[in-house]
Order: structure tokens, then sequence, then C-alpha cells
């Protein structure tokens, strides 16, 4: 029996310019096979810079407590600081050359000045008793370079004090470099003692051996 050969017909599908059949598109392969990662967001704060920045403050001045046993100031206790200092060393200057010019019996004492008359009035230059524009204001009633308007007489403090701290702290450096030098001299000097001192010992050590030497010549030509 003849068997029929048939053929079986193929079909071909056609494929794309990139190799894929049925016009399918390829997907990029991400590595390792993940997707690929979303960016990761700051976290949001609700509400206004200010009140996250007193709540942070708030939980800064607490941890320092905590950690140091020390206080943060607020600007405006500085500020009422920086007030008091300066107002307690302006009027200082001022009386102490007052009564310097005024001569007599009559001393100015700066450490009564600082500790008993001023703080009578004025408190503690860092716990004053008035707001510091209330003092700003007496000390530009005062004096021509106090400005009466309250802001300005407050910053002329503040930059009263500023200039205040600069020079003594100026002042301080030039005493260290002083100490510093004094120190240097006295210790070339005690050093040129000492080499002073090395020098005539050598000198007596070799006149000593000198003469033993000598006396020894004169023992051996004797026998």
């Amino acid at each position: 029996m003849n068997l029929g050969v048939y053929e079986m017909a193929t079909t071909t599908k056609p494929r794309t310019s990139n190799g894929t059949r049925n016009g399918a598109t390829s997907k990029t392969a991400k590595p390792n096979g993940t997707a690929s990662a979303t960016k990761a967001k700051a976290p949001t704060v609700d509400g206004p810079p200010e009140t996250n920045a007193s709540a942070l403050l708030k939980e800064l001045r607490n941890l320092v407590f905590k950690e140091y046993g020390v206080k943060l100031q607020l600007r405006d206790a500085r500020v009422s600081t920086k007030i008091g200092h300066a107002t307690r060393e302006k009027l200082g200057l001022d009386i102490a050359a007052q009564v310097k010019k005024k001569g007599g019996n009559k001393k100015f004492d700066w450490q009564r000045w600082n500790t008993k008359v001023f703080p009578r009035l004025f408190g503690q230059p860092d716990a004053l008793k008035y707001p510091p524009e209330v003092v700003a204001i007496v000390m530009s009633l005062l004096y021509d370079t106090i400005r009466t308007n309250p802001e300005q007489a407050v910053a002329d403090l503040v930059e009263f004090n500023r200039a205040s701290l600069e020079r003594r702290n100026s002042f301080q450096a030039e005493q260290d470099d002083d100490l510093n030098d004094l120190d240097d001299e006295l210790d070339d000097d005690l050093d040129d003692l000492s080499d002073e001192l090395d020098d005539e010992t050598s000198d007596e050590l070799d006149d000593d051996l000198g003469d033993e030497l000598d006396e020894d010549l004169d023992e051996e030509e004797d026998e």
C-alpha cells in the first residue's frame, strides 16, 4: 500500500527588526531581575518653620542640659547680658575718670562698683531688673555715643561690649606673649649659666688633673 506523503506546511511568523515576534515590544531587564528603586524622599514636617524650630530648640536645650548641665541662653537673654556688661563698664569708666579728675579722698573701687553699687540699681549683668531697651535708653540720655532710638541704643551698647571684649582679649594676648618672652629669656640665661659652670668645672678638672700628673712626674724623677 502506497502511503501518501503529505508535506506539513509550516508557517513562519514575521519577526520585527529587534527580533521579537508579532511586533511585541521587549522589556529592558533590570539588574539582578529587580525593578528600579524609587528615590527616598525627605520626611515632610507639618506646620510652619517657626513652630518646628521652636520644638527643635526645646529638644536641643533639654539634651544639652541633660548631658552637660549647661542651660543655653536664648537670643534675648544674650542681648540683655551684653547690655548689662556694657552699661556697667561704660558707667564705671566714666565715674572712675571723674573721681580721679576731682581728686580728694574718694577713690573709685571697681570691685565695690561691680558687686555692690551697680547691682543695687540695675541688678546683675546677666539678670537685669529692667528690660534691655529701658537700660539702653537711660544710657542714651547720658552719652551722645548712644543713639536715642531703643533698637539703635541696644545695638550701640552691644557694639560697645564687643569692642571692649576684643580689647581685653588683645591685652591678654599681649601679656601672654610678654610672659612667654620672659620665660624664653630666663631659659636662655639659665642655659648660658649652665654652660659657664660646665666650662669652669671642666677647666678646674683639667687643672687638677695637670697638677696630679706633674706631681707624679716629679715623684718619678726623685726615685
